[in-house]
């Protein structure tokens, strides 16, 4: 259906352009309108071969999730299970986050933990950047994380800001 489609059109194209000869600013090629038009030898069109069209997939760019961070350091996690009325057994985690400018403040989100019999702790440390005008030079924040402990403990505590680790801290000691 489509060869013969094209054939045609090839075709129609070929009398076309054989006809353009013969327009108005080629007058000193056109024949005498008292003499009849020589006939043409048949043209004969060749089926053109189908060959498919391979388009590159282009795959999407990762979606990569910012983080306002530049560098943290002099992580730290701790269980304090200090005796107390009333006290529990908490989880404490301090580090410190070097950021573009004054004004940058902190939360913590909690990951999935694995289900080892002591399991690890992921945080996700979002910055959030401050509005309006603010001082321009690299300043050193500290953050802190505070959670009640598990019983077991944890295994490990993985730092993350966008999609950058920033540690994770493997030693955890209880604080009697």
């Amino acid at each position: 259906m489509l060869k013969s489609r094209l054939a045609l059109v090839a075709a129609a194209s070929t009398f076309a352009l054989a006809g353009c000869q013969y327009w108005p600013w080629n007058k000193q090629d056109a024949p005498e309108l008292s003499e009849p038009p020589a006939a043409e030898a048949p043209v004969t069109v060749l089926p053109v071969a189908e060959t498919p069209t391979i388009m590159p997939v282009e795959e999407p760019a990762p979606v990569t999730e910012e983080c306002g961070v530049l560098e943290g350091r002099d992580w730290e996690a701790w269980i304090n299970k200090m005796p107390g009325v009333g006290m529990v057994p908490t989880l404490h985690v301090t580090g410190k986050v070097d950021v573009r400018t004054s004004g940058y403040t902190f939360e913590w989100k909690e990951g999935p933990m694995d289900r080892s019999a002591i399991p690890a702790l992921r945080l996700k440390l979002v910055a959030i950047a401050p509005e309006g005008m603010v001082m321009q030079a690299i300043t050193t924040e500290t953050v802190k994380y505070e959670t009640p402990a598990l019983p077991n403990g944890y295994s490990s505590v993985i730092i993350g800001c966008g999609d950058t680790t920033l540690a994770e801290i493997t030693e955890i000691p209880d604080a009697h």
